[in-house]
C-alpha cells in the first residue's frame, strides 16, 4: 500500500500535475456511494407513494360500496319483537342477579361475560327471546344497567355475595 501511494505520487509528478491527488469525495454527485443513497431514497419514496395510493384506493372503494355486515353491527341491532316491555325487565333483573350470585367467584375474577348472561336469560326467562333479540340495545341496556348496579354494590366482586341482592333467587337456576 505504501509503495502504491509513492508510485501514484511519482506518476502525478511526472505528468506535471505537481500536487498529490486528494481522495475522491464519496458524497459528491457521480460517486458510487452517492448514487446508491439516491437509489435507496427513490425506492423508499416510491414505496411510500404506492402504499399511500393503495390505502386511498381502499378507502375510496369502502366509501362507495354497500354497507357491510360489520357496518350494520356498528349501527345497532333492532329486535324484530320491538322494544322490551315491563315483563322483560321484571324477568331479566332477577335472572342477572341469580346468575351472578351462582357464579360469583368467576364474576370476581372477570370470567362472567354479557354473552353468558344473555344465554342464561334466553334459556331461563320463558319469554321466547333469542340471543339476537338480546343484541338489541334496548334489551341490552336493561341487562347492562343491572350489571353496572351489581358492580357498584359489590365493588367488582370484592364484597360478599350477599351484595348481589339475589337472596332467595337461587331457585331461578
Amino acid at each position: 500500500p505504501f509503495t502504491a501511494m509513492a508510485r501514484t505520487r511519482k506518476g502525478q509528478a511526472e505528468s506535471g500535475d505537481g500536487a498529490a491527488a486528494a481522495p475522491a469525495d464519496a458524497t459528491a454527485p457521480g460517486s458510487s456511494r452517492y448514487c446508491r443513497c439516491s437509489l435507496w431514497r427513490c425506492c423508499a419514496v416510491l414505496t411510500l407513494l404506492t402504499v399511500a395510493a393503495s390505502v386511498f384506493a381502499l378507502l375510496l372503494l369502502k366509501a362507495s360500496s354497500k354497507p357491510s355486515k360489520l357496518d350494520k353491527l356498528e349501527a345497532g341491532v333492532e329486535s324484530p319483537r320491538g322494544a322490551p316491555d315491563g315483563s322483560f325487565e321484571s324477568r331479566a333483573v332477577p335472572l342477572v342477579r341469580s346468575f351472578i350470585a351462582a357464579h360469583y367467584e368467576d364474576y370476581g375474577e372477570g370470567k362472567v361475560t354479557l354473552r353468558h348472561l344473555k344465554r342464561h336469560i334466553v334459556a331461563k326467562s320463558g319469554l321466547g327471546l333469542t340471543y339476537e333479540d338480546l343484541r338489541d340495545d334496548r334489551y341490552s341496556a336493561i341487562i347492562e344497567d343491572e350489571v353496572d348496579a351489581i358492580v357498584s354494590r359489590c365493588d367488582g366482586g370484592k364484597k360478599p355475595v350477599s351484595c348481589v341482592g339475589a337472596d332467595g333467587l337461587q331457585k331461578e337456576l
